[in-house]
Parts: structure tokens; C-alpha cells; sequence
């Protein structure tokens, strides 16, 4: 079987031919392993959803010779605001890389499950509490945890897979240019 053939068959994809996923080799770990897109619809959704659950902070309202006014140049306000900014670019950081590695596909060997156990026990022995998320199944959190702590050996490796995914999620030109040149026009005029 063509390797595209083999990746229709096990992607499931039925009627129409799907590249094989890109691989990613993490720099400083060797680990390698393959990205899927996030979407941009996902990633709109999922920060909408962070801008519901972490509100704005509000503008103080101050009183001035012609009545309340908002003041957006107040410190504090601008401390809040920034510190929010920072807070939501986090959280959608995190929820991104969550959904990145949930949607790669790694292969957890016997080796793999070892360099889980040993990075696992070495942050519990300085004090770094890490607790498997509740809504996965253990095998996505035995997933997640070693692409974002085992695979991803450095920041530079997180920032670079983080990179990838987002590269791999935006539309390339020639991706565009494919789809208009195989759009069937109704040309029943």
C-alpha cells in the first residue's frame, strides 16, 4: 500500500486523498511525532470561550465637570488590563498545546512509558504538583504528558511545537491556489 493509501486507511478518510500528517521532531529531545491542524474556527471558538470565562477587566468610571467618564489611563486599570491580557494569552497558549497534543499522534512505548514515569516522579520529588486532567482518559493524559513534558525537553521546544501547529493551521497560498483551481463552477448558464 502507497503511503497514502496506508494514511487514507488509517485516518479513516473515505472519497477523497489526504496527505499524510507532517511529523515534528522536537530539537533538544529527538522525539518526533505528527500534527494535526488546529482549525481556525477551533481556535476562535476557544478564545471566545476565554474571553467568557476571564472577563475584560472594566474601565473605572470617574466623575468630571460634565458627569461620569470612563478612565482608561488610570494605573491600576492599566496594571488590571495588562495583567489580563497576559492572563488570557496564557490560558489560550495552554488550551492550544492541550488540544495540539490531544490531536498529535505519538506512539507510547514501552520506553516512551518509561521517560513518563521517570519525568513524573522527578517533578513530584521538587515539588511540582501535576495532576492528570479528570475529563481525559488515562491514555490522553499519558499523552499529553509526554508530548508537553517529555518530548517538549525545553521552552525552546515548546515554543518551536507550538510554532508548528500554528504554521500547520494557517492556509497556505498554495493550499488556497489548489482548492480555487479545483472548485467546480455551475456552468449551467
Amino acid at each position: 500500500m502507497t503511503p497514502l493509501l496506508d494514511h487514507i486507511a488509517t485516518n479513516g478518510t473515505r472519497g477523497r486523498a489526504v496527505p499524510a500528517l507532517p511529523e515534528h521532531t522536537f530539537r533538544d529531545s529527538g522525539i518526533t511525532i505528527k500534527i494535526r491542524k488546529v482549525g481556525p474556527t477551533t481556535q476562535q471558538r476557544l478564545a471566545q470561550q476565554i474571553m467568557k470565562e476571564l472577563p475584560e477587566p472594566p474601565v473605572p468610571i470617574v466623575e468630571t465637570e460634565v458627569g461620569p467618564e470612563p478612565n482608561a489611563a488610570d494605573p491600576a486599570y492599566i496594571a488590571a488590563k495588562e495583567q489580563w491580557a497576559s492572563d488570557t494569552n496564557r490560558e489560550l497558549s495552554e488550551r492550544l498545546m492541550l488540544i495540539a497534543a490531544l490531536e498529535a499522534e505519538v506512539t507510547i512505548d514501552a520506553a516512551a512509558q518509561q521517560d513518563i514515569a521517570r519525568k513524573r516522579r522527578h517533578m513530584q520529588l521538587i515539588g511540582i504538583p501535576y495532576e492528570d486532567n479528570p475529563a481525559l482518559t488515562p491514555e490522553e493524559n499519558e499523552k499529553v504528558f509526554y508530548i508537553l513534558h517529555v518530548a517538549a525537553a525545553t521552552p525552546e521546544d515548546l515554543r518551536e511545537f507550538s510554532a508548528a501547529v500554528l504554521r500547520r493551521s494557517v492556509p497556505t497560498e498554495e493550499a488556497v491556489q489548489a482548492q480555487i483551481a479545483t472548485f467546480q463552477r455551475d456552468l449551467s448558464e
